[in-house]
């Protein structure tokens, strides 16, 4: 299969903020201590699609114990033998159902292209592989009730690679929104991912740009709401414990004029329940200001980014009530001279197993891991100890139908409404 050839910005915990934050005293309370258990039965995997994206995921799974990779599948040679490079003991084949034969394989990471994902999945659940399939979940809202539906017949996992679910700075806002209600009510939220580049790939042979640079194509793409929108739409679905009821916007290809014909930008406007606005822009002609989530309260506004030094950062409003830990934590100039309180991931080298970060269970230290092995290891102990995956199809399915109904918004140049049913099987 061809393989899903994007790539998103690492979170590496550097970065480290060394003065006491709001983020380490909150973690003060944990009982912290290493687990050591018995050997872990090996499980064999498989990565089918091993362009960019399945390389960069492969490159984190010789770090979880347990787990080896068997096999490796792409339509595109060049993709294949640099994996192949990367996991030199595995098979390579350019079939992926000769994967799915292999009873001793108990999990599929399928990073193929959109329009291939039901396929793929629908075809590896029904042989009875756990599967963790990148994001978007797929490339309709009825495929991806279908995904769900054999999950479900199959009893067997299905995870969604919106990776922010698995990070320990996204975990903490969480706790300190929902848990803590230190924004007081929610009336807003913005986000935003710009770029300055064509997004296209060079290719020496005319007849491998629609295998190489599938996203250009409305066929096999859902663009730019996919690709990037909806990992931080899917933070705002998650955060806001919400879908969105209705959607406007507008896009354009108004600046690459290179064949393409799914928009080189995106704007647009959601509208959630209790009166939540929530803005949305993506450019691929300027990088300013890069790529955050924003939630805006009556009582303060946090901005979380997942950069190479995932940080965040809270500012309060002067009538807001003040925090208790507020004089002990690190400010900062941010945005418009306005001072934040640092919320830093770093803490979470401090983190031993079994600290519960929001939602997020630890296994073992997070320090200097990425969200990404850090989703990696929530589906391979899912595997191993039958733990709930934190992104399973139905927040995948969520954050897949936000994204479909707001193309479609965008090309009908209508405000369009969000059915219950869009949502659930």
């Amino acid at each position: 299969m061809a393989s899903d050839n994007g790539s998103l910005p690492e979170s590496d915990g550097n970065g480290l903020v060394q003065r006491p934050s709001p983020f380490s005293r909150w973690f003060s309370h944990w009982k912290r201590e290493t687990q050591v258990g018995a050997p872990l039965e090996p499980i064999h995997c498989a990565v089918i699609g091993t362009g960019a994206q399945g390389q960069y995921l492969l490159r984190y799974l010789p770090r979880i114990p347990g787990v080896v990779v068997k096999a490796l599948c792409d339509a595109y040679p060049p993709n294949l033998d640099e994996a192949h490079r990367m996991a030199p003991s595995a098979e390579t084949v350019t079939n992926y159902r000769r994967i799915l034969d292999h009873k001793d394989i108990t999990a599929v990471i399928n990073t193929t292209p959109l329009y291939l994902h039901a396929e793929v999945v629908n075809n590896a659940l029904q042989a009875g592989k756990h599967v963790f399939c990148e994001k978007l979940m797929a490339y309709s809202i009825n495929e991806a009730k279908s995904m769900a539906r054999t999950a479900q017949s199959c009893g067997r996992i299905l995870q969604i690679g919106h990776q922010r679910r698995y990070s320990v700075l996204y975990n903490y806002a969480w706790h300190l929104i929902r848990n803590e209600k230190i924004l007081g009510r929610i009336t807003t939220a913005r986000a935003q991912w710009n770029r300055n580049g064509s997004w296209r790939r060079p290719v020496s042979d005319k007849n491998l740009d629609p295998l190489l640079n599938w996203r250009l194509y409305s066929d096999r793409s859902q663009g730019l709401m996919a690709e990037l929108a909806s990992h931080q739409l899917h933070v705002v679905n998650w955060f806001l414990d919400a879908t969105p009821i209705a959607v406007t916007g507008v896009g354009g290809i108004d600046y690459w004029q290179d064949g393409r014909d799914i928009f080189d930008n995106v704007h647009c406007i959601f509208e959630y329940p209790n009166g939540v606005k929530v803005s949305y822009e993506a450019l691929t002609t300027n990088q300013f200001d890069g790529f955050y989530e924003q939630f805006m309260g009556d009582e303060g506004t946090i901005r979380l980014t997942s950069d190479k030094d995932e940080q965040g950062f809270l500012y309060r409003e002067p009538k807001a009530q003040k925090l208790e830990w507020a004089s002990a934590a690190r400010r900062v100039k941010s945005g418009a001279d306005a001072e934040a309180i640092l919320l830093s991931a770093s803490a979470s080298r401090k983190l031993l197993s079994g600290a519960k970060v929001g939602q997020m269970q630890l296994h073992g230290r997070s320090s200097g891991k990425s969200d990404y092995q850090l989703e990696m290891e929530g589906f391979f102990n899912s595997i191993h100890n039958g733990e709930p995956v934190l992104c399973n199809w139905e927040d995948g399915l969520k954050a897949c139908a936000t994204i479909i109904i707001a193309n479609q918004a965008m090309l009908e140049q209508k405000r369009l409404l969000y059915t219950p049913d869009m949502f659930t099987l």
